[in-house]
């Protein structure tokens, strides 16, 4: 990025503007939305891929800081080829580093600039997880006035399987998933198995770490919905389902 585009500059700048910026040689370039995109956090950005003339990229979100006690505020994002990623704060006179990664916030940047964005050490595993947790709340609450649900009504909802299974099969299986993530993204690419919620064109573009991350994003808490169904079902189906998600080893261990 040339000196005379700073950062700092360049983050406002894409603030001013209110869509995504491009650092190009001495200019800045606004980028404008690709043909028939759908709505969504990173505005014009997702989609889009700069050659590598473009030495950064900025753009604006909305954010709650730690800082603050109101309400969210606009920042920028500025994600750059040859440092660390940065936040733009209207407020303050200085950027700030972007210590941790910030998920898809940051993972959009790269992708812009066609840079290979972290792995992610969430299994896909976890995600089916929650599919299966999400959906037992809806079943045990629309079944809540037919009487309890069983571990039988319980299994066959797992996307693993499509009939009743054992806690201890379905755990074995859980953990022997042979897919990865970039299997999955391969998949929610082509528009004949999209993955729930997700664009096939928007999985093309994005990378196996990123594609994760977009996944995960928007999920409810995996804890938060065990602790959930709690409330809900018989102690002896609770059984199963910790059967079922126990780690490796952690079950083995129980039993000692």
């Amino acid at each position: 990025m040339a000196k005379s585009l700073s950062a700092s500059s360049l983050g406002r700048r894409a603030l001013s503007l209110d869509c995504g910026v491009a650092a190009l040689a001495e200019e800045m370039i606004a980028i404008p939305p690709p043909p028939g995109s759908s709505a969504h956090p990173y505005g014009p950005l997702v989609g889009v891929r700069c050659g590598r003339g473009v030495g950064a990229v900025a753009y604006p979100l909305s954010a709650r800081l730690v800082h603050r006690e109101e309400s969210d505020t606009r920042i920028a994002v500025v994600v750059s080829r040859t440092s660390a990623p940065l936040i733009i704060d209207p407020d303050r006179k200085q950027p700030m580093t972007i210590e941790a990664e910030l998920g898809p916030a940051v993972d959009v940047g790269r992708r812009v600039l066609g840079m290979a964005t972290p792995a992610e050490p969430t299994p896909p595993s976890d995600v089916l997880d929650v599919f299966w947790l999400d959906g037992i709340i809806s079943v045990a609450l629309r079944a809540a006035t037919e009487g309890p649900l069983n571990w039988a009504a319980v299994s066959v909802l797992h996307p693993l399987t499509d009939r009743q299974i054992e806690p201890w099969r379905l755990r074995n299986r859980r953990l022997r998933l042979p897919l990865g993530w970039d299997a999955f993204r391969n998949r929610a690419s082509n528009a004949s198995s999209p993955w729930p919620g997700m664009d096939p064109a928007i999985a093309g573009w994005l990378d196996e770490g990123s594609f994760a991350r977009w996944c995960i994003a928007d999920l409810p808490d995996k804890d938060a919905l065990v602790d959930d169904l709690r409330d809900l079902l018989d102690p002896s189906v609770m059984a199963g389902i910790d059967e079922a998600l126990a780690p490796p080893g952690e079950w083995i261990r129980r039993w000692l």
